[in-house]
């Protein structure tokens, strides 16, 4: 309860002078405001007092003892197992803190860039407040970044990770920290869906929150099998964003890394129009939003309207209704990737190298440097 209240002074303290500080190991911080929060964690807004650098620091809870402090630094291995790359966050430091009212419980820091732009929704929340629209070169500049990452992950093997043996070496040693074995080492490893960051240059993106990552592919044999990935998935990833082949697992199937190809083509449609898909075509027709996903029931502002168009006048905004763009401002071949993207059946959908590929060619076909930003 000590630590909850804490937390709370924290976040009321934040603007004023004299905030809270902390140290982790060596070095001390002064608390500047709360970022954000969810579940058993909190991210801050941190500054070195020394160097007067600015950090987040990512604060996890662990109340059940060892097991949920293992899982914790299972993010910070991942951070050290996939560092360096240009579009995957690394964390700069963390430590493992007792609770001083709770002698079983501990929470975990770890210590990260900050990135002044903040994510991907930002920027959508900012289109959507400006009626903007994201120049779809950047977008998709930025889309092939995140492919870039997602390959790093869906091809790692254990030595042949970015980081190369000093990234496993390191892995191993955050691993040893919490004393576990090395179960998941001939696994590949599936990104979940997380926040997408833009680095300071506002043409980099970073992925971030790998406290989500999984083993893939997963052969699923039996029915316990079928509901524990459901409900993982259920409980680390956004349903508007979520693969259909995860609502409802079906024994004798293999998840594999096309769910993430999934998630991506829902985050560009999202940019593109405002909301997921699923999202947009769930409030147009008022159905369930799981039976879109599952249907795959969606399509662009404007589609399926034009035989009407003969019959009657559109009573729009000029600018394309609610979400703010009509079907001619998105090109057909940024339209392309996310129809390919979309596909229900995994099989049907690219890869991370044949989606690599798709954008490039787009890119191409848009013209214009490659990191072109609208500043």
């Amino acid at each position: 309860m000590a630590s909850y209240l804490m937390d709370l002074v924290y976040s009321l303290t934040c603007c004023f002078p004299g905030s809270p500080q902390l140290r982790i190991n060596s070095r001390s911080f002064k608390i500047l405001r709360l970022l954000g929060e969810g579940g058993f964690s909190y991210v801050y807004l941190v500054q070195d007092t020394t160097a007067h650098a600015l950090y987040a620091l990512k604060k996890i809870r662990c109340p059940f003892g060892q097991e949920s402090v293992s899982l914790a630094l299972k993010e910070v291995e991942a951070y050290t197992l996939f560092s360096p790359h240009p579009n995957i966050i690394s964390s700069v430091d963390h430590s493992v803190a007792s609770d001083k009212s709770d002698p079983g419980a501990k929470t975990v820091y770890i210590l990260l860039p900050y990135y002044r732009r903040g994510n991907l929704q930002d920027l959508i929340n900012a289109n959507l407040v400006n009626h903007t629209r994201f120049p779809e070169r950047r977008l998709m500049a930025l889309f092939l970044g995140v492919c870039r990452a997602l390959k790093a992950m869906h091809r790692y093997r254990v030595g042949k990770a970015p980081g190369g043996k000093g990234g496993v070496r390191g892995a191993r040693k955050v691993r040893e920290e919490a004393a576990r074995a090395d179960e998941e080492a001939e696994e590949e490893v599936r990104g979940a869906e997380g926040n997408i960051m833009i680095d300071d240059d506002g043409k980099t993106p970073i992925l971030m929150d790998l406290g989500s990552l999984a083993p893939s592919p997963i052969a699923i044999t039996s029915r316990s099998l079928a509901l524990a990935v459901q409900d993982t998935a259920a409980e680390h990833s956004t349903m508007p964003y979520r693969a259909p082949e995860l609502f409802d697992v079906k024994t004798g199937s293999i998840v594999d890394t096309k769910v993430d190809i999934w998630s991506l083509g829902c985050t560009l449609y999202a940019c593109l129009v405002g909301k997921s898909p699923f999202e947009a075509r769930s409030e147009e027709t008022g159905g369930s939003l799981s039976l879109c996903v599952l249907g795959g029931d969606w399509r662009f502002p404007g589609e399926g309207q034009r035989e009407q168009r003969g019959k009657q006048k559109q009573s729009q905004q000029p600018n394309g209704g609610a979400s703010g763009m009509d079907e001619e401002a998105i090109s057909e071949p940024v339209k392309e990737v996310v129809r390919r993207c979309l596909k229900v059946e995994p099989g049907d959908r690219p890869d991370v190298d044949e989606l690599i590929g798709i954008i490039e060619d787009v890119l191409e076909q848009l013209g214009g440097p490659e990191g072109e930003a609208d500043e």
